[in-house]
């Protein structure tokens, strides 16, 4: 079991630092003797490939072999190492194993001396990321295109980079008892609500769970419960979205590694906006009131037409029930929706799972299968093919938004009451 401070015996130091980590073949030990006027044992510790070695080489080993006359009191040596030797920005101690175990796996070096209960902290890590780029979730035809990535440093910057306040706050949580993740909480102090900035805060403290994966995870936490079919909190890839949340005074959830902010709290017409409403000089409004019957198609439109075929064919012309209405096909009108529904949901689950590659002939297949041999086979009523199709594109344009779920409850729902009931 690993102690939790630092003994003066450098190996023992060592020797509990590895027995951690379980001997991991990638936790680097190296041993070097000090060109100071009274030399001394130094071990660097540090795990291999999430480190700058550039930065360790140039800035940790070659200044402690370089000759260095030190003072005569021993409890001195680490704080003229400090400032005198490492020429890192931000250099920090400790005397707790844990916080030099928590230290190494977030990409730091760590330096041990022989004969001393306390380490010397050395930032280093080097994450690999991928360069910025436009957010494809939310694509817009003006306005900024650069969109969040994995890292949080690095959106943190970008946001920095457009808020240019002091009253821009970031504070940062950890949560993951066996892995941490860091998560922040941002906002400007003096627009935000005091009161939903401590209910977040309450929210997140209240999280306990072993690894943070996926921020839904933190998204769940923030809604709290009861559960609802509606987002209380959404999500959004672009700048301009997440600093805009922030003016209207609103809290800003990111989670590290996850290439998207967590914006709190949502309101329902909130997830009818789009960020290049503020962009162009017409669709404000209009876009809005679109989307809206957008989700109103998506959810009853199918229902609709089931308790017409079903109850009140007689309410409408002849000419017209003959042409929407089946007649003669193999299937009732509500099978051919839930199964035209449920067809089109396994298309679009596979397009995602499928090799790029193969997305063409999935088209195809989908296309013949679904669109022409079902009708000529009359297996299916054109008109209830055409329905599912309007269905389908409503709903994806709310799908990014985060309504999708509330849509895929709703609608079988209300189908099933158009059948029996005649609600509609």
């Amino acid at each position: 079991m690993i102690k939790k401070e630092l003994l003066e015996c450098l190996q023992e130091n060592i020797s509990n630092i590895k027995n951690t980590f379980h001997h991991t073949t990638d936790l680097i030990v190296r041993k070097i003797k000090t060109g100071f006027e009274n030399s001394f044992d130094i071990n660097i510790v540090y795990l291999d490939g999430i480190i700058d070695t550039d930065l360790v080489q140039e800035y940790v080993v070659k200044p402690l072999l370089e000759p260095f006359k030190t003072v005569e009191f021993k409890e001195s040596i680490i704080d003229q190492m400090i400032e005198r030797i490492f020429e890192t920005v931000d250099v920090q101690t400790t005397c707790q194993y844990k916080d030099l175990i928590d230290a190494i796996v977030q990409g730091n070096t760590i330096i041990l001396i022989n004969g001393y209960r306390k380490g010397i902290i050395i930032p280093s890590a080097k994450w690999k990321e991928r360069s910025l780029e436009e957010s494809l979730g939310e694509r817009s035809p003006k306005g900024p295109v650069i969109g969040l990535t994995e890292q949080m440093k690095t959106n943190i910057n970008l946001l920095r980079s457009t808020i240019k306040t002091p009253d821009f706050c970031v504070q940062t949580m950890e949560f993951g008892t066996i892995s941490k993740t860091t998560v922040s909480i941002l906002f400007i102090e003096g627009i935000v609500d005091k009161g939903i900035l401590l209910e977040v805060r309450k929210r997140l403290e209240s999280l306990k769970i072993k690894y943070v994966l996926n921020s839904k995870v933190v998204e769940d936490v923030l809604e709290g419960k009861p559960r609802t079919i509606f987002n209380l909190a959404r999500t959004s890839g672009r700048i301009d979205g997440v600093v805009s949340s922030l003016y209207e005074g609103r809290v800003i959830i990111l989670v590290d590694g996850i290439p998207h902010a967590i914006i709190t709290p949502t309101l329902f017409m909130d997830l009818f906006q789009s960020p290049d409403e503020y962009h162009l000089k017409m669709g404000r409004f209009t876009n809005r009131i679109l989307r809206m019957i957008c989700f109103i198609l998506s959810v009853y439109l199918p229902s609709i037409y089931i308790a017409i075929a079903n109850f009140h064919q007689e309410n409408i012309p002849d000419k017209i029930s003959k042409a929407l209405i089946s007649k003669g096909e193999l299937l009732p009108s509500f099978w051919e929706i839930a199964i035209l529904l449920f067809f089109i949901r396994i298309l679009l689950d596979a397009s995602f799972r499928i090799p790029k590659n193969a997305v063409i002939l999935l088209s195809l297949i989908g296309t013949i299968v679904v669109g022409e041999t079902a009708v000529t086979a009359k297996l299916v009523h054109p008109v209830s093919l055409i329905l599912v199709g309007i269905t389908t594109i409503s709903s994806l344009l709310l799908a990014n938004r985060g309504m999708i779920a509330a849509e895929n409850t709703l609608r079988p729902i209300f189908l099933i009451i158009a059948n029996f009931f005649d609600y509609c």
